[in-house]
């Protein structure tokens, strides 16, 4: 996803400037999980924020995007599937901490790598499986009437 798609260069500074300094945050990235085209945010903090810190973080987003409201999704709450998908395909509006930001992300593909043999198996379990419509006829015999 391009991120001149969803919001001009000159946003894209303003936000790098507004969050830059913040503390507990190490990055923000654009994404859209849907490939419908929609615009999502998520944030890879290093600590807990309190829920003030929270709201002054996005309200500082969305003043710098020039948007009503936002809401920073949470990369660490994030399941693993869709973390991977994020970092993979999404892009970095800001990165304030590169080296938490690379921690993340080299925590979050060996993860995957060890997950992704299960994944595939079980897709393979399920697609070459029978059909549903297949289990059910199993277990009963058709009846003559």
């Amino acid at each position: 996803m391009e991120a001149e798609v969803c919001f001009s260069k000159e946003q894209r500074e303003r936000l790098r400037l507004a969050v830059q300094r913040m503390p507990g945050l190490a990055a923000i990235y654009l994404f859209d999980l849907h490939e419908r085209g929609d615009c999502g945010l998520a944030a890879l903090f290093t600590a807990s924020l309190a829920w003030s810190e929270r709201l002054e973080l996005e309200l500082a987003v969305a003043e710098a995007l020039e948007l009503e409201a936002v809401e920073l999704a949470n990369l660490r709450r994030m399941p693993l599937v869709a973390r991977f998908d994020i970092i993979n395909r999404g892009e970095p509006l800001c990165v304030c901490e590169p080296e938490a930001l690379a921690i993340f992300i080299e925590q979050t593909i060996a993860r995957y790598s060890a997950f992704y043999p299960l994944l595939e198996a079980l897709y393979w379990s399920v697609e070459t499986g029978p059909l549903s419509e297949d289990r059910l006829s199993e277990g009963s015999s058709p009846t003559i009437g």
